[in-house]
C-alpha cells in the first residue's frame, strides 16, 4: 500500500536541490524546530527590501539569480530591515507575498548594549547567535524563491521569444498591484526585481519605440510607488537578440517608473546593488525658491557608517523625483551633504548638484548646476511628525 509522502520531508527536499544546484547548500538542513528569531523584527529599520520574482521568468535549471540574490541581500541589510518575497505574476498582473523575515544582525548601539549586560552564564551570548541566525534566514529566503521556481519553471524554449513575437506581459500591473507596500511605507523601500522587463501589454511595450507622448501611468493606474529605489536585473534574459532591445526597455522603465514617482538604482541583465549597509535615516522637508515662485518637497537621506549615501531621494511638488548620491556627515551640532542628482530636477540638466549644511534640524544650502546661474536657494527642515 502506498503512504502519503511527509510534507515537511518533501519541502526541505526540495529546497536542498534547489540549493545546491545554485550553489547555496547549507551544511545541513536545520530541524523545523529551530527558526528565526522574530524579536529582530523589533529593531527601528530605516529601511525595507522587497524581492519581486518573475515567474514568467523561471527556466528549469537555472538557479544562479537566487545565488545572486542571496549574495547580494547578505552583504547590504541593514540590521533589523524587514525582506519580503514576493512572486510577480505578469500573465495576469498580479501579485502574492510569499514570505517576510527581518535580518538578524544588531546596530552597533545595540552590540554595545549587548556587550556590557554580560557575562552570560545561564544563556548563550546573543552575539555568538547571529551567525546561526543568519544561517536561518538563508534558509527561509531560499524556501521562498524555491517555492516560486518549482511551481512555474518551464524548459528554456518555452520561456525564450522573439522581439518580433512577444508573449503578453503585464508587469507594470503586477508591480501597481502590491501598491499597499509603498503607500503605507513610512520608509524608503527597495525593491529588487528578478525579470526580463518585457512589459507588451495595452499599457505599453518595451518593443516598440515610446510615443510622443507617453501614458500617465500614475493616473492610468490610480497610484504611485513613492519612497522606492528599484533595481531590475536579468533585462532581456528571455528575448532573443536581447542586446537590441535593453536600451529601449530602459528608456520605457526609467519614464514609467519616473511617472510612478519612483527612482530607478539599477537596470539590467546584472545585479547592480551597491554594498552600502544604511544604519541611519534623516527625513527632511524641502523648500526650493526656483525665481520668485517656491516648490515644496520631499528629501529621504540614508547613510552607512561613513556618512556615504545610500538609496537616498528627493522630489519636488509639480517638478519630478530623483535619486542621490554623494556624502551626508552629520554630528549633534552640524550636518553637512554634498551629493549628486542621478537626473535633472530644477533644470534640463542629465545631474545636478546638492549642498545642504546647518544644525540637523534645519539646513541651507542650492539645488542645480555647478558654475552657472542655475544654482537655486533651498532649506530642508525635519518633519514635525518625525
Amino acid at each position: 500500500m502506498n503512504r502519503a509522502p511527509n510534507v515537511s520531508i518533501v519541502r526541505r527536499s526540495i529546497v536542498a536541490v534547489m540549493l545546491a544546484t545554485s550553489g547555496i547548500a547549507q551544511a545541513q538542513l536545520f530541524p523545523s524546530s529551530a527558526g528565526l528569531d522574530p524579536s529582530f523584527c523589533k529593531t527601528k529599520a530605516v529601511r525595507q527590501t522587497v524581492v519581486y520574482v518573475d515567474d514568467m521568468l523561471m527556466i528549469d535549471g537555472k538557479t544562479d539569480w537566487a545565488q545572486r540574490l542571496v549574495s547580494k541581500l547578505k552583504a547590504s541589510l541593514s540590521p533589523g530591515e524587514r525582506t519580503t518575497v514576493v512572486q510577480l505574476s505578469p500573465a495576469t498582473g498580479s501579485s502574492s507575498e510569499i514570505w517576510s523575515a527581518c535580518w538578524p544582525a544588531f546596530t552597533p548601539e545595540q552590540r554595545l548594549e549587548v556587550a556590557n549586560a554580560g557575562p552570560y552564564l545561564l544563556k548563550k551570548n546573543p552575539l555568538d547567535q547571529l551567525e546561526q541566525q543568519q544561517v536561518f534566514f538563508t534558509r527561509d529566503f531560499a524556501a521562498a524563491v524555491s517555492k516560486i521556481y518549482f511551481a512555474t519553471k518551464r524548459p528554456a524554449g518555452a520561456v525564450s521569444f522573439s522581439q518580433d513575437k512577444p508573449p503578453q506581459k503585464q508587469i507594470l500591473r503586477a508591480l501597481v498591484s502590491d501598491e499597499g507596500r509603498f503607500s503605507n511605507s513610512a520608509m524608503t523601500v527597495r525593491a529588487i526585481v528578478y525579470s526580463d522587463m518585457a512589459e507588451n501589454s495595452d499599457l505599453g511595450s518595451v518593443f516598440k519605440p515610446l510615443p510622443d507622448k507617453p501614458l500617465n501611468y500614475a493616473e492610468k493606474l490610480g497610484t504611485h510607488l513613492r519612497k522606492s529605489v528599484f533595481y531590475a536585473f536579468g533585462v532581456g534574459e528571455s528575448v532573443v537578440g536581447r542586446e537590441s532591445m535593453q536600451e529601449s526597455a530602459k528608456l520605457f522603465w526609467t519614464n514609467a517608473f519616473k511617472m510612478m514617482s519612483a527612482n530607478v538604482g539599477g537596470f539590467g541583465t546584472d545585479l547592480n546593488v551597491p554594498n552600502g549597509i544604511p544604519l541611519k535615516s534623516w527625513p527632511y522637508v524641502l523648500t526650493l525658491k526656483l525665481g520668485e515662485q517656491e516648490v515644496d518637497g520631499r528629501l529621504s537621506v540614508l547613510t552607512d557608517s561613513d556618512g556615504n549615501i545610500v538609496d537616498s531621494w528627493m522630489g519636488f511638488n509639480r517638478l519630478s523625483v530623483t535619486g542621490l548620491t554623494g556624502t551626508f556627515r552629520c554630528t549633534n551640532s552640524a550636518c553637512k551633504l554634498e551629493g549628486t542628482t542621478t537626473s535633472g530636477l530644477s533644470t534640463t540638466s542629465d545631474t545636478e548638484s546638492v549642498v545642504l549644511s546647518g544644525k540637523p534640524e534645519r539646513l541651507t544650502g542650492e539645488l542645480g548646476v555647478k558654475g552657472t546661474k542655475n544654482m537655486f536657494p533651498m532649506t530642508a527642515s525635519q518633519p514635525t511628525n518625525r
